[in-house]
């Protein structure tokens, strides 16, 4: 199954795009339920210019800010760019 990241925003509103095949079984496990209970869209007020991640797990998406991107989110966030070949940027 396919797991996708789409990140937009920033100063310069620039997207990066990460993907990754994962098995079908860790999509059910531990990514799919993610999706099933997405934090808030919005992002935090008084915080111009931030990311927005768009994830997606085979059909399944979500839109999430950057300041949600913890515990899971950075977890999937991070496998879809090992995916792609990038390291995680502290």
């Amino acid at each position: 199954m396919k797991l996708v990241v789409v990140r937009s925003g920033g100063i310069a509103g620039m997207r990066r795009k990460w993907s990754s095949e994962v098995s079908s079984q860790e999509a059910e496990e531990r990514w799919l339920p993610l999706l099933q209970d997405p934090p808030s869209a919005d992002p935090p007020a008084g915080v111009p210019d931030r990311f927005t991640y768009e994830i997606w797990v085979g059909q399944n998406a979500v839109t999430i800010p950057e300041a949600s991107l913890k515990g899971g989110w950075r977890e999937l966030v991070d496998r879809a760019r090992q995916g792609s070949g990038e390291a995680r940027h502290a």
